[in-house]
C-alpha cells in the first residue's frame, strides 16, 4: 500500500472523528439547553406554589380592584415613602405577582423556556395577570418609569398572540377524547351537553 493512499485513510480518519465529536457536541448542548429549560420553570413553579406567592395572587385578583378606588392606595403606589405599614404589605403583593410575569417574560424573550410549553400550561394566567395589573402598570409607568413590566407586556403579546392561534386547544386531532358528563343537576334536569371536551 502507498504512503498515499495511507495518508488518504488517515485523512479520512481524522474527518471521521473531528465529524464524531461534532455530532456528540450539538447532542450535549440540546441536552443541557432542555436540562436549563428545565431548571427555569421549576425555579417560577416553586414560587408559584410559595404561599406567599398564592396570596399575593390571591390579593391581586380579587382585593386590588377595590383598594385602586382609593386615591391615598394609589399615591403609595407609585411613593413608597408614603406607605402605610397595611398598604405596603398589599404593594408588596403587587410587586411579587408582577415580578414573577416579569420573570417569565425575560425567560421567554431569551429563549430560557420553550414558548410553546410556557404558553400551554399559563398563557390564560399571564393574560388576565396582566388585566389584574393594568391600572398599576399605567399608574407606575407615568409616575416611574415608561418600562416599568416591559418583559411582563411582552410575554403577555406572545401569550395572545399563542391563544389567538389555539382556540381549540392544543389537543392532539388524532388522539381519541373522552366523554365527560355533568353529574351534576340544575332544578331536577341533568346537564348535558354534546360538545367533546379535551
Amino acid at each position: 500500500m502507498s504512503l498515499e493512499l495511507w495518508n488518504t485513510f488517515g485523512t479520512f480518519g481524522t474527518f471521521l472523528v473531528i465529524a464524531g465529536t461534532a455530532v456528540a457536541a450539538l447532542v450535549q448542548l440540546r441536552h443541557m439547553r432542555g436540562s436549563n429549560q428545565i431548571a427555569a420553570l421549576s425555579d417560577l413553579f416553586e414560587k408559584e406554589r410559595t404561599s406567599e406567592y398564592v396570596a399575593a395572587r390571591q390579593f391581586v385578583f380579587s382585593g386590588l380592584p377595590e383598594k385602586m378606588k382609593d386615591p391615598a392606595f394609589r399615591r403609595q403606589i407609585v411613593n413608597s415613602a408614603t406607605q402605610t405599614g397595611e398598604n405596603a404589605e398589599l404593594i408588596a403583593k403587587i410587586l411579587a405577582t408582577g415580578s414573577y410575569y416579569e420573570e417569565m417574560g425575560i425567560f421567554a424573550k431569551f429563549g430560557l423556556v420553550d414558548c410553546n410549553l410556557l404558553f400551554d400550561m399559563h398563557a390564560g394566567n399571564i393574560v388576565m395577570a396582566w388585566d389584574a395589573l393594568s391600572d398599576v402598570t399605567a399608574l407606575r409607568r407615568e409616575h416611574q418609569s415608561p418600562l416599568v413590566y416591559e418583559n411582563f407586556k411582552y410575554v403577555t403579546v406572545l401569550a395572545q398572540d399563542w391563544m389567538a392561534k389555539h382556540t381549540s386547544g392544543t389537543y392532539p386531532p388524532n388522539v381519541r377524547r373522552l366523554d365527560l358528563p355533568s353529574r351534576w343537576r340544575s332544578g331536577g334536569v341533568p346537564l348535558t351537553s354534546n360538545v367533546q371536551h379535551p
